[in-house]
């Protein structure tokens, strides 16, 4: 589970260097023909986090930053995919801004959350004790 959490995390990162790559590019009016990518690439940058909450929460992490992680995915999503309605004109820079935001805060949370799943579910259930998680009847661990 560790591995997992690890590599989305990295993914997620990657991702989001990129995606803020390209919005530099945009906010200069540079590269605009890449705007349907940085949407794609924006859309696996939300599942990575969404995908990442889920297994944290699976793996025991503790609830307030699994939710806060999976709320900011969504309003990144819902955000990107609707802020050429939104607001329009010279005050369109607030969207962008707040875009930028959701997902710079969304980074820090992806960041630590492997971190916060509790050690003995993150190593595939052990703990280092003993016949603590053996069911009746198993072999006890060799040394």
């Amino acid at each position: 589970m560790t591995r997992g959490l690890i590599a989305l995390r990295a993914i997620s990162g990657i991702l989001f260097l990129i995606q803020l790559t390209l919005g530099i590019l945009f906010w200069t009016a540079h590269a605009l023909s890449l705007v349907p990518l940085h949407m794609l690439l924006g859309l696996l940058f939300v599942i990575s986090l969404l995908t990442l909450a889920v297994l944290a929460a699976r793996a025991g992490a503790p609830r307030a930053p699994v939710i806060v992680l999976a709320a900011l995915a969504v309003a990144i999503l819902a955000l990107g995919y609707t802020q050429t309605r939104l607001v329009q004109g010279p005050t369109h820079w607030v969207i962008r801004v707040v875009h930028l935001a959701l997902a710079m805060a969304a980074m820090p949370i992806a960041g630590r959350l492997p971190a916060m799943v509790p050690s003995s579910r993150a190593a595939g259930g052990g703990d280092g004790s003993r016949g603590r998680h053996e069911g009746a009847g198993s072999m006890p661990r060799a040394l």
